[in-house]
């Protein structure tokens, strides 16, 4: 508020000489209705800002108490942990029964590969009927196969069955992140859960209801 003092009107009854003059409104008052002008401000102070300000408080003081907040969002991780768990474990009981599965395919490739050697064995034996040649022959065919079963069996990385695990980013798998919205002069905070086991948004919270 400011004092003038060239005469004017008065904004409100419209009498001379109002020598007072609001600089927020811009308009001149008398006396009596500068000092109603300045209540009404001030009544307007207390309903729109110091209110609003308060219930804002409150709001904020309440959540403290409940908790709410960190319970809501704790309730989606632990949700998402569980149902990980359960992903992880198929994936691993799935990969147990394919193991067995190959192995017993590669162990019936390598008997099936040794019946042979193993019935012309027999029969030259039954028959004594071999040279040089034939035990040169038939200890190739068996240091073949020798090889290929130690191959199946060792471990290294010429092995012919091995276990492939994709890496992970265990930070990232789950995690949470604060995302801020500016305006001119407030800005709201958002808080986002985002989990990537099947690169998908398990939880995704936005505005101020709240990765």
């Amino acid at each position: 508020m400011a004092t003038v003092n060239e005469s004017n009107l008065c904004s409100v009854c419209n009498k001379p000489s109002a020598r007072r003059f609001c600089i927020g409104c811009k308009k001149y008052f008398c006396p009596k209705d500068f000092k109603e002008h300045e209540q009404q401000l001030l009544i307007k102070f207390d309903n729109e800002i110091v209110r609003s300000h308060d219930e804002v408080l409150d709001q904020i003081q309440k959540l403290e108490k409940s908790n709410y907040l960190l319970l809501d969002l704790s309730d989606q991780i632990e949700k998402w942990k569980n149902t990980t768990i359960s992903k992880v474990r198929r994936a691993a009981e799935k990969a147990q029964r394919d193991l067995i599965e190959l192995i017993d395919k590669q162990r019936t490739t390598i008997i099936k590969q040794l019946e042979p050697i193993t019935n012309e064995i027999r029969c030259r034996q039954e028959e004594e009927n071999f040279v040089e040649n034939d035990i040169d022959e038939l200890r190739q065919k068996i240091n073949e196969i020798q090889e290929n079963l130690e191959r199946f069996t060792q471990k290294d990385t010429t092995k012919t069955i091995s276990i492939k695990n994709d890496q992970i980013d265990w930070n990232r798998l789950i995690y949470i992140r604060e995302e801020q919205q500016n305006r001119e002069y407030i800005y709201t905070k958002n808080i986002e859960i985002k989990g990537y086991f099947n690169r998908r948004t398990i939880f995704n919270k936005t505005e101020l209801n709240v990765i």
